[in-house]
């Protein structure tokens, strides 16, 4: 057993620290211990799914009166379409083009 006697008794309490230095500081640094979260927290892709979900559970925002008001124009054949303002509005959204 003489070759054993290195390994020390087995099941005991061993060394808490590293036997030599194998690396440099700057390695042994990058190596250190990092705080980890969650890995739902880590993920992006994760918490959107989360924000998704609780925003799929809210009802969507709805103007009642405005709803009932274009429902009666409608019903009374008095909502009228007007192409002008449409395009407008389109391009007042959109900019008015590359100018």
């Amino acid at each position: 057993m003489s070759g054993d006697s290195k390994i020390g008794p087995v099941g005991g309490i061993g060394r808490t620290g590293p036997l030599r230095r194998v690396a440099s500081e700057a390695t042994a640094s990058a190596n250190a211990p990092v705080q980890v979260r969650a890995a739902a927290d880590n993920l992006p892709a994760a918490r959107l799914t989360r924000l998704s979900t609780s925003l799929a559970d809210q009802p969507p925002p709805v103007d009642v009166a405005r709803v009932a008001a274009l429902r009666t124009a409608i019903a009374g054949g008095n909502y009228g379409v007007h192409p002008a303002i449409i395009a407008s509005a389109m391009l007042d959204f959109h900019g008015r083009g590359a100018e």
